[in-house]
């Protein structure tokens, strides 16, 4: 029977045995751990994606020849217009600058928020300007121009703004060495889902050069794209459920080795099977719980706070060390790993707790 003296009983004998017990709290905190950190990972990652797709139209076109892309004009956004089935073709200014001093590449992105003399970067490419020494400004050197713009803000860099520099439209045109009718893609707005498919099937027949992207396959892209990385993460994995596997296999053995006398002792004082059965349950449902939750917390600080060292290189490499992940609680992917990993654990000491229950006693204690 649960009562108050039972559950003091229960984490008395708990706390009299902790050595026991800490050795899987600490294995299992750490199983959990890896497994939740690696998911908060890939869910942020994901979820930011998302958001960009959103922000898009339903399909995206690119003009491209030989496996290289190049820019759209106004005839090809009219062509489109007139597809049945497409309610609007967006053109967007987007592109590459290089910056010769350090032999890299920034993005260009076009905010229309922004004036002619301002412009927003993300934190990484701002320590690589400050190394420049561009603190307040940076000057973008074009053929036959200079264009100096003043640096308004810095903002985290995610997955969507690393290595980025914002700017309005008429500036991105001319850091890109763009004409005023040429975009560097255009997105097409569907207001009947029904007709995307048919649209991007149409778009080539127009445009054999087109590159045309549904959203309906990005996204499905997206859902896969940093689940897991190759077999690093096929390791990591294995490694994880190995471990979980021998932690079960240790809980199984100290219930038919230790506990087995233990448990011949209780029933000899009157404790049902019913009884027995419960105590386990309270005992490794504290080591349990108390792991999940432990473990969850620190995955949490480990991704969000401290940027997750290590594994952000296995998802992004050393390159995109900059990147903050957007935090993000999904409470349905806890669910499943409270399922898959906290009653595994409780059902591999119930069982065999309930089997020693039930023996006889005298053979037991013999």
């Amino acid at each position: 029977m649960l009562n108050r003296n039972f559950l003091n009983f229960s984490v008395k004998l708990l706390l009299k045995e902790k050595g026991d017990y800490l050795f899987s709290f600490i294995i299992f905190s750490f199983i959990i751990f890896i497994v939740t950190s690696v998911l908060f990972i890939s869910e942020s990652i994901k979820r930011d994606l998302l958001v960009s797709l959103a922000n898009e139209g339903q399909i995206i076109v690119k003009n491209s020849k030989g496996g290289r892309y190049y820019p759209i004009d106004e005839n090809y956004i009219d062509s489109i217009l007139q597809v049945s089935g497409v309610d609007d073709v967006i053109g967007k200014v987007d592109g590459y600058y290089n910056f010769a001093q350090d032999r890299r590449f920034f993005k260009i992105a076009v905010d229309d928020d922004l004036n002619d003399t301002s412009m927003v970067v993300s934190s990484d490419v701002y320590d690589i300007l400050k190394e420049f020494k561009y603190k307040k400004e940076f000057n973008f050197f074009v053929p036959n121009n200079e264009i100096t713009l003043q640096i308004k803000e810095v903002i985290d860099s995610n997955i969507l703004s690393n290595n980025t520099i914002f700017v309005n439209e008429d500036i991105a045109r001319e850091i890109l060495q763009m004409d005023e009718e040429d975009y560097s893609y255009v997105v097409i707005l569907v207001p009947n889902e029904d007709e995307i498919e048919n649209i991007a099937l149409k778009i080539p027949k127009i445009f054999p050069d087109a590159l045309v992207l549904p959203n309906y396959e990005i996204e499905s892209d997206y859902d896969n794209l940093f689940y897991y990385k190759g077999g690093v993460f096929m390791i990591l994995y294995i490694v994880v459920l190995i471990s979980f596997f021998i932690l079960l296999k240790n809980q199984i053995s100290a219930v038919y080795g230790t506990k087995r006398k233990e448990i011949a002792i209780l029933r000899s004082i009157g404790f049902s099977i019913k009884d027995i059965v419960l105590l386990k349950f309270i005992q490794n449902n504290i080591v349990a719980v108390g792991s999940y939750f432990f473990a969850i917390f620190f995955s949490y600080i480990y991704v969000f706070v401290l940027g997750a060292p290590f594994l952000k290189d296995i998802f992004l490499g050393e390159i995109e060390s900059e990147i903050v992940f957007s935090p993000i609680l999904d409470i349905k992917m806890l669910f499943l790993v409270f399922i898959f990993t906290v009653i595994p654990y409780l059902a591999s000491i119930l069982i065999p707790s309930w089997k020693l229950a039930v023996e006889d006693v005298s053979e037991v204690m013999k």
